[in-house]
């Protein structure tokens, strides 16, 4: 009966490894016909992603509150029910992130809408006013006289390029803006089923959970299933920390900016902290762009805030980054930096905005195995070796 039961393994292992050869020769061959097959399959399952990504988040949140209506049970001595209180948790957890997607796209959206109205309508006025700064300048700067009249033909060069582009491609814009529309919108579609499916996700979470690692153990020999678990299980924690800490950084840059803001009595106070701290969730790339889109925002109203806010909230930033960061993180996530730049580059590059946010704990994944079990069995070999090369 063994022997059997060996046989079967080693024919279905043998099978298996035929299968995946396949797959990886058909990609190899034929990258163009893959990649449309890929994309046709996301498309397909597109929901059910959004779904699974909702319910991930939101679990975070439902974990919390969770926790809430536990410790109140055992203070009020009452039964705690986890079904009935799951679907409650589940429900204000939704209403937390709709509420906070509905005050960030009204609050922003208006704002940005109106400056680039603005912006348009203003820009000869305030071209024109940094020119006679550039010409005072001169006056008062002798020495610096040179570099500034080639900085302003540059930069007149520059700006009549960007105005003739704009006038002459206004249908192009136009088009462009609708197709982004359609793409839009059914990308608000997909996350409305998404949203459905993860609200089922989240209630039956303990027995999807029982049956995946079921169909694992089934699947796979004992071996295999130990290394798979542990490697979702390490993939699990690394996502949770990563979006733990990282709402709670963008949440402590979004104070900080606000803080500055109230300071030195700043327009758009709100809108443009809510704003940093939208952004913030998207590693390296958020800052910049929200930087920039605030930046947009204040010119408008004063061109000397705004510089002076571009350089405050960037100082912002690097205080989050380089001194908070460390002490919420710790070493969870530690990698070093030419990685996690190259990752949400590529990642981003590759797959988008999903790219730009899990690629880092995903390599951070990857560089964990590799540091704590690839690593020490490669230096361990090299040390056989050398051994053996003495004797």
């Amino acid at each position: 009966m063994e022997d059997k039961s060996i046989n079967k393994r080693r024919i279905i292992e043998a099978m298996a490894l035929i299968v995946f050869s396949g797959i990886v020769l058909f990609i190899v061959l034929n990258t163009n016909e893959a990649k449309k097959l890929l994309s046709y399959i996301l498309i397909v399952f597109n929901p059910f992603i959004y779904g699974f990504c909702i319910a991930y988040v939101l679990n975070l949140m439902v974990k919390i509150i969770d926790g809430g209506f536990l410790k109140h049970a055992q203070k009020k001595g009452k039964n705690y029910n986890i079904k009935k209180h799951r679907k409650l948790s589940i429900i204000i957890s939704i209403l937390i992130l709709v509420a906070f997607i509905a005050l960030s796209f009204g609050l922003i959206i208006p704002n940005l809408r109106d400056t680039i109205v603005k912006l348009y309508n203003q820009a000869p006025e305030i071209w024109d006013k940094f020119l006679s700064f550039l010409d005072k300048t001169k006056v008062e700067q002798p020495k610096l006289a040179k570099y500034i009249t080639s900085a302003e033909n540059s930069l007149s060069n520059y700006y009549d390029k960007t105005v003739d582009y704009l006038k002459n491609n206004v249908s192009n814009i136009a088009s462009t803006a609708l197709s982004k529309l359609k793409d839009a919108s059914n990308v608000i579609i997909n996350f409305g089923l998404g949203f459905i499916i993860g609200f089922a996700m989240l209630v039956y979470k303990e027995e999807l959970l029982r049956e995946f690692n079921a169909i694992l153990n089934k699947i796979f020999p004992y071996k295999h299933y130990n290394r798979i678990s542990y490697v979702l299980r390490l993939t699990n924690k690394k996502f949770q920390i990563f979006l733990k800490y990282n709402i709670v950084q963008a949440v402590i840059t979004g104070a900080g900016t606000l803080l500055v803001m109230l300071i030195f009595n700043m327009p758009y106070k709100f809108s443009i902290a809510l704003l940093i701290t939208v952004t913030q969730l998207v590693p390296v790339i958020g800052a910049i762009v929200g930087t920039v889109i605030s930046t947009l925002l204040i010119i408008p109203q004063s061109p000397i805030k705004a510089l002076m806010f571009a350089v405050l909230c960037t100082l912002v930033q690097q205080l989050v980054e380089k001194l908070i960061n460390p002490h919420l993180m710790g070493k969870e996530l530690e990698m070093p930096g030419i990685i996690t730049f190259l990752a949400v580059m590529l990642g981003g590059k590759e797959f988008g905005l999903m790219g730009l946010i899990c690629s880092v704990p995903l390599i951070s994944v990857v560089y964990d195995i590799y540091t704590i079990k690839l690593r020490p069995r490669i230096y361990a070999k090299k040390n056989n070796k050398k051994e053996k090369c003495r004797d």
